[in-house]
């Protein structure tokens, strides 16, 4: 009986890391029936002669909480390989939520994730409160790629305390009820919990998210629910973006993995060595690709940590220009760059990394491509006053790109085994960053340019390592009897290609997009999702549920 789908003389990685070898995959159903060796006949079959064929990669960082409900394909990432996305990262989930909640969770996300609230509300449907009627939700949308969701501290927060959730601690009865909700979600097959801590994270409100507002002890004993299963994985945005106390605390409570965003400082580096030498299992989350922020005036949230931009955050859009041009305001502002009120800012007055991107006049386009130290240097001004000059003269439609990080020390990084690639960010600062094609970028310009590490070794990265980290079952390798995810690639062609702004959002909305090179075919559980670039219409992917 022939096999339902063969792929032919491809170069196999099999996602162990081990040197590829050319040969055969057969398919039947949604698994792995043969890797290597010769297959016999196939309903279809695929020439894979050149190509490399790898299990598909796993974002383990993404915020499509959202845009499943309208786009189940779940573009761009089902152009970059990828079969297999987490949501429900750094405590932004849309469940559990009330009906009385919604408004307030949308202006959540549309601050902290750079969400289209327009889209939110036209695009979420609804069908759900608790965590475990979300899964159901995110099943009956039949997404093209396979989905894991972490239940998200804030969305918990708001459930049980209300508008007290962006207030105060939790009293001993809140918090029971909060572990209850962890408990219920990771029984539906949650793959974890989220939070942050983080000084970045604020509403729409000009308040911290609710999470932030929480006791190290309460962040700890909602992890800690993960430790009675025996299943699931921590993630947290860390305290100051640098503190590693926590996320150490929440390890040793629950016995379970955690991943970890924040600075790898020295000192951060000595103390998950420490853990790990006990036994615990610590993954920092790395980037692949340069950190760039786009951004106007009006949603600057490159700011938000800053003090005096809290008055931003609180005053309508018409009423900006007046507090963008009051000296007060811009030297409140300078202090809060250049003295010692906060701990970390994104933004640290290095304005010749600040550049023009885009302009609302015409006339003043040839503004782009410039920075801000380079105009304020022809107008003879200061910097500062210089970018709200730009902006205000422009009516707040001029776009600036920040950098908050170039490629140029990344490789230790990402050569390190106890880091764990990812920070896509896929689905939230739509208009801000567009990091979705990280596995694309890191193929092409890491492992084919720069030569950063074999090929075999780079597929590993993408594939094995975030399924054993995340307790993804029969997925991330190319083994007969797993599931049937796989990529096809070119490795010589493989590449990110250029970021387009495109009009595609509930309301037609704008969002960054980046389509990729050589990724020649996405197989999801058997079926081809996508080829040369081009979805296909079938969505086979799967809800995937911890167990």
């Amino acid at each position: 009986m022939p096999h339902d789908l063969v792929i032919r003389e491809g170069i196999i990685l099999d996602g162990s890391g081990n040197p590829g070898f050319t040969g055969d995959v057969a398919i039947d159903g949604d698994r792995l029936t043969q890797v290597g060796g010769k297959a016999g006949a196939g309903r279809r079959e695929i020439r894979a002669a050149g190509l490399a064929v790898s299990p598909g990669f796993i974002d383990p960082h993404t915020h499509y909480d959202a845009q499943i409900c309208w786009d189940h394909a779940l573009t761009p990432s089902c152009w970059q390989g990828i079969t297999t996305v987490v949501m429900g990262n750094c405590g932004f989930t849309l469940a559990p939520c009330r009906p009385s909640g919604r408004e307030r969770i949308m202006r959540m996300l549309e601050r902290v994730e750079g969400m289209s609230l327009a889209a939110l509300e036209k695009g979420i449907n609804w069908d759900w409160e608790t965590f475990p009627e979300y899964l159901d939700a995110v099943a009956a949308t039949q997404p093209a790629l396979n989905v894991g969701c972490l239940v998200g501290h804030s969305a918990l927060r708001y459930y049980v305390l209300d508008d007290d959730a962006t207030e105060r601690d939790a009293t001993p009865e809140e918090l029971e009820q909060m572990r209850q909700l962890v408990r219920e979600a990771v029984r539906a097959g949650a793959f974890g919990f989220s939070t942050s801590q983080a000084p970045t994270h604020w509403c729409g409100n000009g308040k911290p998210v609710p999470s932030r507002l929480a006791t190290d002890e309460e962040v700890i004993e909602l992890g800690a629910v993960l430790g009675e299963f025996g299943r699931g994985v921590l993630e947290i945005t860390a305290k100051d973006l640098t503190d590693a106390e926590v996320s150490l605390a929440l390890v040793r409570r629950s016995g379970r993995p955690l991943t970890y965003l924040g600075a790898a400082l020295p000192q951060t580096k000595e103390a998950f060595a420490r853990a790990r030498a006990e036994g615990r299992r610590v993954m920092p989350q790395t980037s692949c690709r340069p950190s760039l922020m786009d951004f106007k005036l009006d949603a600057g949230v490159i700011f938000d940590q800053l003090p005096s931009w809290r008055e931003v955050m609180s005053r309508k859009r018409e009423e900006l220009p007046a507090l963008f041009a009051d000296r007060a305001f811009r030297d409140r502002f300078r202090r809060d760059l250049t003295g010692d009120s906060i701990s970390f800012r994104i933004f640290k007055g290095d304005w010749d990394t600040v550049k023009v991107t885009m302009t609302g006049d015409p006339a003043r386009r040839g503004m782009i491509g410039k920075s801000v130290a380079e105009l304020a240097e022809q107008r003879g001004a200061d910097p500062l006053d210089a970018f709200f000059d730009i902006a205000l003269e422009d009516r707040l439609e001029t776009e600036f790109s920040y950098c908050l990080s170039g490629d140029e020390h990344r490789g230790p990084s990402l050569l390190d085994e106890d880091n764990l690639i990812g920070l896509s960010d896929a689905g939230a600062h739509l208009t801000l960053l567009a990091d979705h094609a990280y596995t694309t970028y890191f193929l092409g310009r890491w492992i084919r340019e720069r030569g950063l590490m074999p090929l075999e070794q780079g597929v590993r990265k993408l594939t094995r390592v975030p399924a054993e980290l995340f307790g993804i079952r029969e997925r991330g390798g190319l083994v007969p009897g797993y599931f049937a995810d796989v990529t096809l690639f070119d490795p010589s062609r493989v590449i990110d290609l250029d970021t387009e702004l495109v009009y595609d959002l509930p309301g037609g909305g704008p969002r960054l997009l980046t389509r990729a090179k050589g990724i020649e075919k996405v197989i999801v559980n058997g079926s081809v999702i996508a080829e040369g670039g081009e979805l296909t219409g079938v969505r086979p992917g799967h809800v995937l549920r911890a167990s």
